[in-house]
């Protein structure tokens, strides 16, 4: 009697009837950990990308959010997107001391960093986590930081970043009204901001 013999029903193979065997499941490779500069250049370059000359944006002429006004020196309109990645490092990434932060909070510190002002970033960072307010991330801050996030998590300190960097944006289009053409982006980018360091 074959296998096809058997009755409607009966999902036992008859005696002698050869047993499926199951292929071993084969372990994906696993994808490597992206670095903390990298995961928080691909958010802020979400946000950064193409070259722009709003007449009312203070900064002036920009292309990867890098602007004119504080690289007078760079060819804006030409720039490459790897040429940008290494200005951010240098002149905002090493400035707010990303590699010694955690994950979550070097991207929230980072991304407001380049829309704001490494200063105005730095002292946010200092006032969520209690440490004295200088606009420059030095040893004292750090220490701050790291005790802040071992008893809240790294993910509430980012959140708390953000949250303060929404109320500056707020305040900032009260007080000049003009920038009130921003201020739809601007929110949009810090709700996915919050999104992203809460994961």
């Amino acid at each position: 009697m074959s296998f096809l013999d058997t009755k409607p029903g009966n999902t036992k193979p008859p005696a002698g009837a050869p047993r499926a065997v199951r292929p071993a499941p084969v372990a994906l490779p696993e994808e490597p950990e992206m670095d903390k500069f990298d995961r928080a250049m691909e958010f802020t370059l979400r946000w950064e990308g193409g070259y722009v000359n709003h007449p009312t944006d203070p900064g002036g002429e920009t292309n990867f959010g890098i602007a004119k006004r504080s690289h007078p020196d760079v060819d804006i309109k030409n720039l490459t997107e790897e040429l940008a990645k290494d200005i951010y490092r240098e002149k905002y990434w090493d400035k707010v001391h990303g590699d010694d932060l955690a994950p979550a909070v070097a991207l929230a510190v980072m991304d407001y960093a380049v829309n704001s002002g490494t200063s105005r970033s730095a002292k946010t960072l200092q006032k969520v986590v209690g440490a004295g307010v200088d606009g420059a991330i030095g040893p004292n801050t750090l220490k701050k930081v790291a005790v802040a996030v071992e008893k809240d998590g790294e993910n509430s300190v980012a959140q708390a970043v953000v949250m303060e960097r929404v109320g500056f944006l707020c305040r900032l289009v009260k007080n000049k009204p003009e920038m009130i053409v921003f201020l739809h982006g601007w929110m949009k980018r810090t709700h996915q901001c919050m999104a992203e360091v809460s994961k």
